[in-house]
């Protein structure tokens, strides 16, 4: 079964240019089969050839070495002999090549009517292999699991069909629009969407994961994902023997999710010295198992020198490290995977909006999120409880009056509505149709 993936959108403009492409995440998120859909597309409602869009992986070692040897006739060679239009090449795993940017670079300027699409499952190395040879010459897209859209698009079609009108409407206010005028009071959709909502939080949106059907089914596969491939790449990158460190540092992460991170209780809970800590924490960023999130400052020196959060990029990850997956409700951190899911969301929303941190002063008052949009900021507090009526909290109303913001968002568990304090317009919305 094949989903179709939101990323899709955002690549299309740039299909025709000139541009090779890349697109990184985590293994088993869905990047082989993402390619296929990419080829539908050129083949169907682009009206191409299929013959001029092929996909080839790097595991294949007989193309690995060819590559490696003659990278320009290996790109020429998928050309159709005497085709004038364009041919794409899509080669997945690309990682696996030894001086991939500088052959890449060397198609690039030889090779005329053949675009390249790789992938690659580690930022680290493909940014090492692209990096100081295809500057300019290569547009780098992050391809996560599911999020909530897709989730519900692989299991409910009919609410992904309400939530897709939800959605639109709030990023539309988000980014300067006129709040939906239908939205007031409990969402009609509230008990079938929170119960979608809180199994996503539980189990995440590894495609294999969601997917699968029985409970017993979805556990082996994130513990294959866990044991078979993401540390296998993590070690790999950390050239570790044992994996034991790694693991008490990605427990402590999972079970510290948005805490702010202390470097010296990380440190004692995984036995590694601040050096390798840090190069332990690079690494789990870089191959797409964990994201920090830096405080918000008006002085930008400030924000990149404060300690940072740390989130995780799949909660069904999160929570087979803390052996729980329970969801939402049933268990004592539902406040912290509801904002890790958020937070995941407003992260993939970076280049429709811009970038986002967390606001926390001396005295304690706390935001959990900070969405820079173009001439502003939007305060965003997740709380997700039951709402009757519109209402703050102090650490909100004190964001509000320091910084004077145009519009805030207040997410919750069942309710749309929107006040207003000041010169400030403040709109609640369930957390699933974010």
């Amino acid at each position: 079964m094949i989903i179709r993936r939101n990323l899709l959108e955002k690549i299309k403009p740039f299909l025709e240019r000139k541009e090779f492409i890349a697109i990184l995440g985590p293994r088993q998120c869905g990047k082989t089969v993402f390619l296929e859909i990419i080829k539908d597309y050129l083949s169907s409602a682009r009206e191409k050839i299929r013959d001029d869009v092929h996909i080839v992986t790097f595991e294949d070692r007989r193309l690995l070495r060819q590559f490696e040897s003659d990278p320009a006739g290996f790109a020429a060679s998928y050309a159709r002999p005497g085709a004038s239009g364009q041919t794409w090449l899509m080669i997945d795993e690309f990682q696996y090549a030894e001086g991939g940017g500088q052959k890449l670079k060397l198609v690039y300027d030889t090779v005329k009517n053949v675009k390249i699409i790789v992938t690659g499952s580690s930022s680290l190395e493909i940014k090492a292999q692209t990096g100081k040879y295809m500057v300019g010459r290569i547009l780098t897209f992050n391809l996560y699991p599911f999020d909530f859209a897709e989730y519900l698009r692989a299991r409910n079609a009919r609410l992904e069909a309400v939530q897709t009108v939800a959605r639109a409407g709030l990023l539309e206010w988000m980014s300067g629009g006129k709040m939906p005028r239908q939205m007031s009071g409990e969402y009609a959709y509230h008990e079938e969407m929170a119960a979608c909502y809180e199994e996503f939080c539980a189990w995440g949106g590894y495609p294999a994961v969601v997917l699968s059907g029985a409970q017993r089914e979805r556990l082996k596969v994130l513990g294959d994902i866990y044991n078979g491939y993401i540390l296998k790449d993590v070690k790999g990158l950390l050239e570790l023997s044992t994996d034991r460190n790694l693991l008490l540092l990605s427990q402590y992460l999972a079970a510290q999710t948005g805490n702010i991170v202390v470097y010296n209780a990380l440190g004692n809970e995984s036995m590694l010295d601040f050096r390798n800590l840090k190069k332990h924490l690079n690494v789990l960023m870089e191959t797409f198992v964990c994201a920090e999130l830096r405080p918000f400052f008006v002085n930008r020196q400030k924000e990149l020198s404060k300690n940072p959060k740390i989130y995780f990029h799949d909660l069904g990850f999160r929570n087979y490290l803390l052996e729980n997956t329970n969801p939402p409700g049933k268990r004592p951190d539902t406040g912290a995977i509801v904002e890790n899911a958020v937070f995941t969301r407003l992260n993939s929303l970076r280049e429709d909006l811009g970038r986002i941190n967390f606001w926390r002063t001396k005295a304690g008052a706390e935001v959990d999120f900070v969405v820079h949009v173009a001439g502003g900021l939007i305060p965003v507090e997740v709380k997700y409880s039951r709402f009757e009526k519109p209402g703050i909290s102090r650490s909100f109303a004190s964001f509000i009056e320091t910084f004077k913001p145009e519009r805030g968002l207040v997410l919750t568990k069942n309710y749309w509505g929107h006040t207003s304090r000041g010169s400030t317009e403040i709109a609640f919305a369930p957390v699933y149709c974010l």
